[in-house]
């Protein structure tokens, strides 16, 4: 499945004191039936390209006869799909908004939909392997590093063709860049990024290159440039601007090179979107590809009610959903508790990949009294007693944090572990100065009541909140929680306009050290380094980091970024979910993994198949209730096994 994860190419934030929701009106939903909907595979191809090469392109040009020699190629590619899956069907998935627009370019398209379906229906010059995560072709067969790491080449695959059957040139590349860099697209980030490199020229038909202009070359820029740049078509999106681009493509379809499409005519603005597979896809017959993109249609339903949502999954209405996170786990657990669950009807998984977890906790900072004491902030770690947070309130959904890169191989397995120790703590803090009490039992210093301001958002987070509170009044500190909305919340992070401050970082799939714990980060506002770690030995580093092209070499720098950092421990680390909980209607078929290593359940798409001897096991036990069907094991470990035997690979 071609790009079937999304590449970042900036930090995503998440904080747990904001939930958000839209508030749609489902009273208007489309009630049109899945029976009813016409799941054949598309085509839109007006234009009948010979297959192969152009013959007017020599083969030293990349046309045929193209031997690879001098250029870097991967043919050792994992297999992400069960060969055993068959094509047809529909998968029917719920989203919690409409998206803002359908672009995969531009303002507002990093929604929860856009984001996924472009995965579907757009590819770039070169991919990464499912299990190695090394480069693998993709749109583009070879391509070359120059010495210096600065310039890439790209010899485009002859046979690579665009939805509408004409070929994928340099062209297209040159066009998408141009797009991508132009104000117009309202996207600074992606605008600052891709001005990085020069424009690509155009060496032949298949061969393109750019060079970067940075003074250092960074390797992340090829992965930018060769992976995460979702390659469009010039025919559609070159000669214009980029706002009349965001103009015209706002609900209306690029056509990509990718397995599916969206037409307009399956776009209910508020209630539904279907996207609908190709059935002319270039690369279907690829190896790569054997077991992969198999749903004819993929359908998503608007449901801004959870409850609501919850209430159509079980009734059939929606196949699949994701019970992630505390806010669910009473779903989960009891909601779940049902005839057609315990007869198979519906089956729960807890799928265990390595889906970076992000970092959550306690930010505190580092550059002002209390918590410019390294044993303050340990003794303030040593108090918090998640254990007891976890079983009391979220029945142990979640699992300890010891690390910054937790669930990803960039963990480092000897990172300090900080436990709950009540006795520990409050040594800590006599150590610091913080040893007499006064009459209401408060801890003081110079006179002064030892007292922390925790600003926090949802109020739900109140719950756990409290407890940590109740703690810290025993051992002397008076902490006062305070409560604002998510935007202050970030604010006062980014200006470093605090004490102690809830944070939670979305992970990221290649880490990006620079932003979090550089001294540079810690000095300036507006980065994620809100601790303010500093450390000549990271930015060494971090500097060795950006330069290595080798990725074991990466993990390792990594790993000891890691450890030095954790060290310092600029928050109290809380917890994460270290497993997707997936509940679905037992009719499908899956590969081993059931979603991909690194993804969450927005990959299954791509993955799943309707399983036919399943499906009608689950018709048949629809109308007779005495029918039990296999339940399937409650926990599927196979990303485990493999992270094993990649570790052993490194070391």
């Amino acid at each position: 499945m071609k790009r079937y994860y999304t590449l970042l190419l900036t930090i995503t934030v998440i904080f747990t004191s904001i939930l958000m929701l839209s508030c749609g009106k489902d009273d208007k939903k489309d009630t049109k039936s899945k029976a009813s909907v016409d799941t054949k595979p598309i085509s839109i191809k007006q234009f009948d390209t010979p297959p192969g090469a152009d013959p007017s392109v020599s083969a030293e040009m990349g046309g045929a006869g193209f031997t690879g020699e001098g250029w870097t190629t991967n043919n050792n590619i994992s297999r992400a799909g069960n060969p055993k899956a068959t094509k047809g069907g529909m998968l029917v998935m719920s989203m919690p908004d409409f998206p803002a627009t359908l672009r995969n370019v531009g303002k507002d398209e990093n929604s929860y939909f856009s984001r996924m379906a472009a995965t579907l229906m757009y590819e770039g010059l070169t991919n990464l392997d499912p299990v190695t995560e090394e480069f693998i072709p993709s749109l583009a067969t070879h391509w070359k590093i120059s010495d210096d790491k600065k310039e890439f080449t790209f010899r485009i695959n002859p046979d690579a063709r665009w939805a509408d059957g004409k070929p994928v040139t340099s062209d297209d590349v040159i066009a998408t860049w141009k797009l991508i860099t132009d104000q117009g697209i309202l996207s600074p980030e992606t605008n600052e990024l891709y001005k990085k490199y020069e424009q690509p020229t155009a060496i032949s038909k298949y061969i393109v290159k750019t060079r970067v202009l940075e003074k250092d070359p960074d390797w992340r820029l090829f992965l930018y440039f060769g992976a995460s740049m979702a390659v469009l078509p010039a025919h559609y999106i070159g000669g214009i601007s980029g706002k009349e681009y965001l103009d015209k493509y706002q609900f209306e379809v690029v056509p990509g090179t990718g397995p599916y499409i969206i037409d307009k005519n399956d776009i209910k603005k508020g209630q539904t979107i279907s996207i609908k597979r190709r059935s002319d896809y270039w690369g279907e017959k690829l190896p790569e590809n054997t077991g992969l993109n198999n749903f004819d249609v993929i359908r998503f339903e608007v449901i801004a009610d959870q409850k609501l949502e919850f209430e159509k999954f079980k009734k059939g209405d929606i196949d699949v959903l994701s019970f992630t996170g505390v806010t669910r786990t009473a779903n989960w657990e009891d909601g779940l508790n049902t005839d057609e669950t315990q007869r198979g009807l519906i089956q729960k998984v807890e799928v265990y990949n390595e889906n970076p977890a992000g970092t959550r906790g306690f930010a505190m900072n580092m550059r002002k009294p209390p918590f410019d004491d390294i044993r303050v902030r340990k003794a303030f770690a040593h108090l918090l007693d998640r254990k007891k947070i976890l079983e009391k309130l979220f029945r142990n959904s979640a699992a300890l944090l010891y690390s910054y890169y937790a669930n990803s191989p960039y963990e480092n397995p000897d990172n300090i572990k900080i436990e709950y120790n009540f006795d520990e703590g409050v040594k800590l803090l006599a150590e610091a100065g913080y040893n007499q009490k006064n009459s209401e039992g408060y801890l003081t210093k110079d006179g002064k009541v030892f007292e922390v301001e925790l600003p926090f958002g949802n109020p739900s987070l109140e719950k756990f909140l409290t407890v940590y509170q109740e703690d810290l009044k025993k051992a002397g500190v008076k902490l006062n929680l305070k409560q604002v909305d998510g935007t202050t919340n970030f604010k006062l992070g980014n200006e470093r306009n605090f004490t102690m401050l809830v944070a939670a970082w979305g992970g990221l799939r290649y880490p990006n050290p620079q932003t979090s714990f550089s001294t540079s980060s810690a000095k300036a506002e507006n980065s994620t380094n809100w601790p303010g770690i500093s450390d000549p030995r990271i930015d060494e580093l971090i500097e060795k980091y950006n330069r290595e092209f080798d990725r074991k070499e990466r993990i390792k720098i990594i790993r000891q970024i890691d450890k030095i950092a954790t060290d310092y421990i600029g928050y109290a680390f809380t917890w994460y979910y270290p497993a997707e909980r997936i509940a679905f209607h037992d009719k499908f078929g899956f590969p081993p993994g059931m979603l991909t290593k690194t993804g969450d359940y927005l990959t299954l798409p791509g993955l799943w198949f309707i399983d036919q001897e399943r499906l009608a096991k689950y018709e048949e036990a629809k109308s007779n209730k005495s029918m039990k069907l296999e339940i399937l094991p409650k926990e599927d470990k196979y990303w485990l096994e493999v992270k094993k035997q990649l570790e052993a690979n490194l070391n």
